[in-house]
């Protein structure tokens, strides 16, 4: 029990940068988190695209499978987080941030490989 509060605590804190200081509500907390995934959603598309264009077409249907479990993981382990405030309030909150975390390291992973192909 004392262990599902800390990891609780610790989803909701992380999420807490995403709902910036300004929101008051529940409701504009909610909306700024899906705003702040929205967005690194869009970064992520633009590298994910980048990363295509320099793969031939066998690499390509590779990263676009790898892309797709991705995606199913990150939306599930979403609906995880998510689900310590099951029924609340608060749950669209820790859903969107669990999102936006998980496509920034994705972002980031990707540049690395879009950095490891452009260097050879």
């Amino acid at each position: 029990m004392k262990t599902t509060l800390h990891l609780l605590l610790f989803v909701f804190a992380l999420s807490l940068p995403l709902a910036r200081t300004h929101a008051q509500s529940q409701h504009e907390m909610n909306q700024q988190a899906a705003a702040d995934f929205k967005k690194a959603d869009a970064t992520l598309n633009k590298i994910y695209a980048q990363v295509l264009a320099k793969l031939d077409e066998e690499g390509q249907g590779k990263h676009k499978a790898a892309q797709r479990a991705w995606v199913a993981f990150r939306d599930a382990q979403a609906e995880l987080d998510a689900d310590f405030m099951r029924g609340g309030s608060a749950a669209p909150l820790l859903r969107s941030g669990s999102l936006a975390g998980s496509t920034r390291q994705r972002t980031e992973a990707l540049k690395e490989f879009l950095k490891q192909l452009t260097d050879r």
